[in-house]
């Protein structure tokens, strides 16, 4: 197989996210991300010998144990190569937790979390490390996946730890997609949490409890003395049962799905009485209604359906966690430090995040890549068909040939913040 077989957006990609690393490392990190994304293991091990030992093995130990380069560098590169690669009117993010089972107490982060599988044959509590994962959400047509960006290991508790961990990824975050809608489960949907995502500009949408403490929104008081009210009278069910009764067919959870939902304006106690938009809905069944379920979304002037169809892409976030455990390996991921670990996982989760943005990405930029078998529908890609059609790339073409493009593109974009300070700079001239 000739060498112009491997896709340009490839090259460009995995450049990128080497020129986030200091250069007498690239080609060490290249090998293995490469390595990372065409094995279905989570051991260095496993990485190494698919992406050809052309190094000795002291070389990538050395590299995650001691080496002098960043994983929040990483990350920064991962963005924007997906920020490049993907252009919505509107970006989703979601932030969810997940538990990888661990058995030894010495593993890094180890601790008892509570089971919230509610299997009859299993523990009700159970020692693992808990993973908090900040994810994208990207979409091809009807189909909706999400991409991991940044996983973080929970540490100080496993309560305490997961709020102040989802703190810190917001801020990480920042504007680097511009104002985004974060996806939140129930139990993230804290007044802390939603109040620094709002302060970044952001919209929160997340589903709360239905006996959740919201009121009318008071109307605009009149020339009087006194504090104006901040809270009309509560939100009571007989209240909700008397608004209007909307339905709608939506495409949902992968289907055509429809719902009936009552929606108003109104303000929410937990956050010290901000107005917001709250959504009573419930989706029909053949054998009947489903469960009534609450939405909150803190743009009070967005539409009740659009909150609906924003809130149903958080579900993505379920096949990435299944992903992360059994198809790119975080349960072999073992390190004795965590700084070492967080190395190796932010590896792993650009090796696959460069699996699942290709897949949703146009097909015509990834030619070659996924050839799915005789009995699967045509047109298929899905990120194991991507790693499969990578796996072949690396045997026929070979990584020593692939190595030249990527460190010519990767030492292009890492000289171009040197030339532009230069530009700037007359004295550097």
């Amino acid at each position: 197989m000739p060498t112009t077989a491997a896709p340009p957006i490839l090259t460009s990609l995995v450049a990128g996210l080497a020129a986030a690393v200091p250069r007498r490392a690239r080609t060490t990190f290249t090998e293995l991300l490469l390595g990372a994304a065409t094995t279905r293991g989570g051991h260095v091990t496993d990485a190494i010998l698919a992406a050809g030992l052309s190094r000795s093995w002291t070389s990538y130990y050395w590299f995650l144990q001691r080496g002098r380069w960043a994983w929040l560098a990483v990350w920064r590169a991962l963005l924007t190569a997906l920020a490049t690669l993907f252009e919505p009117p509107v970006w989703h993010v979601i932030i969810d937790d997940t538990v990888v089972e661990r058995i030894s107490s010495r593993a890094p982060g180890s601790l008892v979390h509570h089971n919230h599988a509610a299997k009859p044959n299993r523990s009700r509590f159970l020692r693992g490390q808990g993973w908090l994962c900040l994810a994208a959400v990207v979409e091809r047509g009807w189909r909706v996946g999400a991409v991991p960006l940044m996983p973080r290991l929970v540490r100080r508790g496993t309560n305490r730890g997961k709020l102040t961990s989802a703190r810190f990824l917001l801020r990480l975050l920042g504007g680097r997609l511009g104002r985004v809608r974060v996806l939140l489960d129930a139990w993230f949907m804290r007044a802390r949490l939603i109040e620094a995502a709002v302060a970044d500009g952001h919209t929160v949408i997340g589903r709360v409890r239905r006996d959740l403490a919201l009121y009318v929104v008071p109307r605009p008081p009149r020339r009087r003395r006194g504090r104006p009210r901040k809270y009309g009278p509560r939100m009571t069910r007989e209240r909700v049962e008397a608004l209007p009764v909307h339905r709608s067919a939506r495409i949902l959870y992968g289907g055509l799905e429809v719902v009936r939902y009552r929606t108003c304006r109104v303000a929410a106690r937990f956050l010290k009485g901000r107005v917001v938009r709250a959504v009573w809905v419930r989706l029909e069944r053949r054998d009947g209604a489903g469960e009534e379920r609450l939405l909150v979304c803190t743009d009070p002037d967005l539409p009740a359906p659009e909150v609906i169809t924003s809130y149903a892409k958080r579900w993505s976030v379920e096949p990435l966690f299944a992903a992360m455990k059994h198809g790119w390996g975080l349960k072999d991921a073992w390190q004795q430090s965590r700084q070492v670990l967080m190395r190796w996982v932010t590896i792993l989760a650009a090796g696959y995040a460069l699996g699942q943005m290709l897949a949703y990405a146009d097909p015509a930029r990834t030619p070659g890549l996924a050839s799915p078998a005789p009995w699967r529908p045509p047109g298929t890609r899905t990120a194991g068909l991507i790693r499969a059609g990578l796996a072949r790339l690396s045997r026929g073409v070979g990584l020593p040939a692939l190595m030249p493009a990527i460190s010519r593109k990767s030492d292009r974009r890492s000289d171009r913040p040197a030339k532009r300070q230069a530009s700037a700079d007359p004295k550097a001239v």
